[in-house]
């Protein structure tokens, strides 16, 4: 990172180190592309970094984060789907401001597209842009001394989805109950409209600093749904199934878990950077709030009423982009769209691109 001087403003300003975290898609490599070239157009002494988006595992995930972190950036483009977009605040760990851009998928944080691109870009070059900062949540297990942050939410399940789950809920050192459910997510404000709703959670609406616990189809009708304070203390303790239980962190990471898990509030803020008024932002969750209508969905599992919110909300996607966007395994992605489906409030026609894949929209 070095520093420039303004002559006008007689200011040392940072020098812009910017990176493009890029999907691989062959359309998220074209658009890629194309913000490079106006950012060389606009800035012909702009130093751009080009990092090639990853599947996080088990194994790799601490590896990519030290990678990243070599290249001291302090701005960042992930351009691609909102699974690239998760990726990329994951690993900057709440940082640097980032900002995503898409040309074909539209999602609540997209801010760059090939309408706006010149403009959004030169206000991005000038630092005209609000940063919006959002809470995460972090997971720790008493194995291992790291933390894994999230941005939207933290789900706990076993590994096999048949099975049923055994743990116990403490909440700032007082134990709430003891459950038998499907699994239990964890979810922040902004993570509220995501699995968490599918699964009978609440909606979030200007991101309150506060925490949301869901079980999901518990055995127990009192086990229902709490939100507690951002600074609460989660513990779960005798987490025991007859398979592997797993911690899947924002839908991109799984991780394996201990019997005794913590979660709590990250130190650090996801600064996300927004190019469009606030009205425009709030308007965007109005019409996923319009546009959701789960009556038809009484009954189905929670992976479908998932998928389905995400094919209104996002727009129509592949197979291929649902599994990446939801973190779901390929088999309960094909089997929620059989069952979307079979309610008929989804339909699917033939990629124009690609004949080997269909593109699932809402009917």
């Amino acid at each position: 990172m070095s520093l420039t001087y303004n002559k006008k403003n007689k200011n040392l300003l940072i020098k812009m180190n910017l990176a493009l975290y890029i999907a691989e898609e062959h359309t998220a490599q074209i658009f890629a592309k194309e913000i490079k070239e106006v950012l060389k157009e606009l800035d012909p002494a702009l130093s751009i970094i080009e990092i090639q988006d990853k599947e996080l595992t088990k194994t790799n995930w601490e590896n990519e984060i030290q990678d990243f972190a070599v290249h001291r950036i302090n701005c960042l483009i992930a351009v691609g789907g909102t699974g690239t977009f998760l990726r990329a605040i994951f690993l900057c760990r709440s940082s640097i401001p980032i900002v995503s851009a898409s040309s074909e998928s539209i999602s609540f944080f997209t801010e760059i597209n090939p309408i706006n691109l010149q403009e959004t870009l030169q206000a991005l070059l000038s630092r005209k842009y609000d940063v919006d900062n959002y809470n995460q949540i972090v997971y720790q297990d008493r194995r291992s001394n790291f933390s894994v942050p999230a941005l939207n939410e933290i789900a706990i399940f076993p590994k096999d989805s048949a099975l049923l789950m055994n743990y116990t809920l403490i909440i700032d050192k007082n134990q709430l109950y003891r459950g038998r459910a499907d699994g239990l997510i964890i979810s922040t404000a902004l993570g509220s409209t995501g699995y968490a709703l599918s699964s009978g959670g609440p909606i979030a609406f200007g991101n309150p600093d506060i925490h949301m616990v869901v079980p999901v189809n518990p055995l127990s009708k009192d086990h229902i749904p709490l939100v507690i304070p951002s600074n609460s203390e989660i513990n779960l303790t005798n987490v025991k199934s007859r398979s592997e239980i797993e911690v899947i962190i924002d839908g991109q990471l799984r991780l394996q878990a201990d019997d005794e898990i913590f979660v709590r509030k990250y130190s650090s803020t996801a600064k996300i950077m927004r190019f469009q008024a606030k009205r425009n932002i709030l308007a965007k969750l109005r019409n996923r709030l319009v546009e959701l209508d789960l009556r038809n969905l009484q009954g189905v599992p929670p992976s479908a009423k998932y998928i389905f919110k995400l094919l209104l909300t996002d727009g129509e996607m592949t197979q291929k982009e649902l599994i990446e966007s939801t973190g779901l395994p390929n088999r309960t992605v094909r089997n929620a769209l059989a069952i979307l489906k079979g309610k008929g409030v989804i339909n699917q026609r033939p990629h124009l691109r690609d004949a080997r894949q269909s593109i699932y929209y809402v009917e």
